[in-house]
């Protein structure tokens, strides 16, 4: 008897050190990300008062206890409250994914069309193009259930396929994928292109590849700028594609920091390192957002596709098309992202978390303000079944008429 009262003597005292230690190197997450949301933000000093009283009166529901997961989607809840892009927490494995291009995921990328989930996209040596999905197919079911095309990107188990009139199972095991995307170019008749962007990286954008480019540019006189699904990326990325085509150094827009003390201004130099641009950022109230100087760029017609993923630089360079070529901006509204959000790492709430703050807004040359509203779409467009199954593009289709 006195054995066992001293082992649970024992469990006691340690479970009584493992609680003691908990509490004692417990910090709240609360107070850090509201005070470097308030001292950060873009947005004016009223309004950041009001939500960092808020914000700090969420940090006493936080325990030493509460799951990591659940914080940041409380604190995520809380930043929500201000309503603008570029303002949120990612958990470590999201930061994994969105600088280094590595997630769990089956490489799958669809939409729906006429209530019917169609593949649009297979990422090479994807697990769903290593199981045997094809651009086209038809998403019956994931698993027994209605998919949607999140569950179509993450999702592992069984996958019920139209092909063809016929209904094909395929397993599909989501995994850690590297994705290899690059900017294509694909040439038609009638000298027409199409020319796809998935994100303004500053490596598509190098100056070896700038000229390759430009020198493709000389044999066509219509051009389809594909910027569906692309989130954005490096402003001078933008900026230099947009030089390819805009035939002067143009100003097509600024960043505003409205909460900034000096008003001091400065052009955005032609270097694609992010830090530098952000060291631009940092000093000054207003960044010219100008195209550089090019000895040839493309005088033909131009048409720019954007969807509902289309956001911030991405989102720049069509409206500028639209300001300065009269390009038509055909398809879905898009995302209407169009902030500077700068990357913070928050130790508070666990190793490798960050956190994006939007500093700047943008607004272009015309004055027109894309967060929240998107891009001066032109013509809404719409994708047809039959022609997606048999892996004809209806968007291009049209741009291309």
């Amino acid at each position: 008897m006195s054995r066992f009262l001293a082992i649970l003597l024992a469990l006691g005292c340690a479970f009584g050190a493992y609680h003691f230690t908990l509490q004692k190197s417990f910090v709240n997450p609360y107070p850090a990300v509201c005070d470097l949301v308030s001292a950060k933000i873009f947005l004016a000093d009223e309004q950041v008062k009001k939500w960092n009283r808020i914000c700090h009166r969420r940090s006493r529901l936080v325990t030493p206890y509460s799951p990591k997961k659940l914080v940041i989607k409380d604190i995520n809840n809380v930043l929500g409250l201000l309503n603008v892009s570029h303002l949120e927490v990612y958990d470590s494995s999201e930061v994994k994914s969105i600088w280094r291009g590595e997630a769990l995921e089956t490489g799958i990328e669809s939409e729906f069309v006429d209530s019917e989930l169609v593949i649009f996209k297979l990422h090479p040596k994807s697990p769903g193009a290593l199981a045997g999905l094809k651009k086209g197919d038809v998403i019956k079911t994931i698993n027994g259930e209605q998919p949607n095309p999140w569950e179509a990107a993450t999702e592992s188990g069984t996958y019920l396929i139209e092909r063809a009139d016929k209904e094909i199972a395929f397993q599909v095991k989501a995994s850690s994928i590297i994705r290899k995307e690059e900017v294509s170019f694909e040439e038609f008749k009638n000298k027409s292109a199409l020319i796809q962007i998935p994100s303004f990286r500053a490596d598509f954008f190098a100056d070896a590849k700038i000229k390759e480019l430009e020198k493709k540019l000389q044999n066509v006189n219509r051009l389809v700028v594909d910027l569906r699904g692309n989130a954005g990326g490096n402003f001078v990325a933008g900026l230099r594609f947009l030089s390819l085509v805009i035939c002067q150094p143009e100003e097509v827009g600024r960043l505003v920091r409205p909460r900034f003390a000096q008003n001091v201004t400065a052009e955005l130099p032609d270097d694609l390192r992010d830090e530098k641009q952000l060291e631009v950022l940092d000093r000054n109230k207003e960044v010219i957002l100008k195209t550089f100087h090019k000895d040839s760029c493309y005088q033909g017609d131009l048409r720019v596709l954007v969807d509902g993923k289309t956001a911030s630089v991405a989102e720049l360079v069509a409206q500028a098309l639209k300001e300065f070529k009269k390009a038509p901006l055909l398809g879905s509204p898009s995302r209407g992202q169009m902030l500077v959000g700068v990357w913070y790492p928050l130790s508070e709430v666990g190793p490798g978390v960050e956190i994006s703050i939007p500093e700047a807004l943008y607004l272009s040359r015309s004055q027109y303000r894309i967060e929240g509203q998107g891009v001066e779409l032109d013509k809404v467009l719409y994708y047809n079944l039959r022609e997606m199954q048999a892996g004809i593009d209806s968007w291009v289709r049209s741009a291309l008429d």
